[in-house]
């Protein structure tokens, strides 16, 4: 059988439209991680209530898809700020990481995945919903045709990346923000407002979130069991890239989801989810950190 160069390239570009989107929840993975020393295990459920929010503030209320795309990162945003300080915050003043609060943290996530995704099914129902955008033709990149919302999908995840990368370095609450996640004590007797900057640290990863979801409504249905597989994809792009590595996060994603798609294309469709896992122990076994992540040597 001859080899179909242009039907490579066509996939990896299908993959790195969705590695972007993996990558943008493994981005707030990782924020959230380097503020609170905690992995979010409800991070997929706020994924799925960001692409609920993006269909119901384009389908229902009549928004342009780029103002329910803002819409929903503000109202994620909001509602993760609610949860970090209503369900959260007790548990963060007494420490996070691997201290007995931080177990129950994480104990906390679980509980708040299995609240939101009952309050999605009383609100939505079970039932897969389409995420209709008159987005426009297709792209014609060479002999490859691009659906346009998998070519706008990875514009406006780029300008996201871009957008954070230049808050996280050239504001004062970016740098502030960067300065908890480094080390939370010099940071408090710097005069940063912690409690603060850890509710902004949330408030961006659920934006984030929300942003991601919105993004693939149309390339998929919107549906509230969604979010377990993509916590599971995006959890194996940061460890990929490196557990707490915000680069590292984009690059993982980019990587599970090339990946992914040359696993389903010239191996088998039907084990289409298992390639990630796939990719996240080879890197692994080769690099326990990730491929950006810090070893950390402990001497006894």
């Amino acid at each position: 059988m001859d080899f179909d160069f242009s039907s490579l390239l066509a996939f990896i570009m299908f993959g790195l439209t969705i590695g972007v989107v993996y990558g943008i929840v493994a981005l707030g993975i990782s924020l959230i991680y380097s503020g609170l020393d905690i992995v979010h295990f409800a991070h997929g459920e706020v994924y799925m209530f960001g692409a609920f929010f993006g269909l119901v503030f384009s389908s229902q209320m009549g928004l342009p898809y780029p103002l329910a795309l803002l819409a929903a990162m503000i109202s994620i945003g909001l509602l993760g700020i609610v949860i970090e300080r209503v369900f959260y915050r007790r548990l963060t003043r007494s420490g996070g990481g691997y201290t007995v609060a931080g177990m129950g943290m994480i104990i906390c996530g679980f509980g708040m995945s299995v609240v939101l995704q009952n309050i999605a099914f009383l609100i939505w129902g079970a039932d897969a919903e389409p995420f209709p955008v008159d987005l426009g033709p297709a792209l014609e990149v060479g002999d490859i045709t691009l659906p346009r919302s998998y070519g706008l999908t990875a514009i406006i995840a780029v300008v996201l990346m871009a957008a954070l990368h230049l808050f996280l370095k050239k504001t004062r609450t970016g740098l502030a923000v960067r300065a908890v996640a480094a080390n939370k004590d010099i940071a408090f007797l710097m005069g940063i407002n912690v409690p603060l900057m850890i509710s902004v640290i949330f408030g961006l990863a659920c934006a984030l979130a929300a942003a991601a979801g919105t993004l693939i409504g149309p390339m998929q249905s919107v549906q509230v069991e969604m979010g377990y597989l993509m916590l599971m994809k995006a959890f194996a792009a940061a460890v990929v890239g490196g557990f707490g590595s915000l680069p590292g996060a984009i690059i993982g994603g980019l990587l599970v989801g090339i990946f992914e798609n040359l696993g389903a294309a010239y191996i088998s469709p039907n084990h289409k989810d298992i390639y990630a896992f796939l990719l996240l122990i080879l890197v692994l076994m080769i690099r326990p950190s990730g491929l950006f992540g810090v070893e950390v040597r402990v001497k006894a």
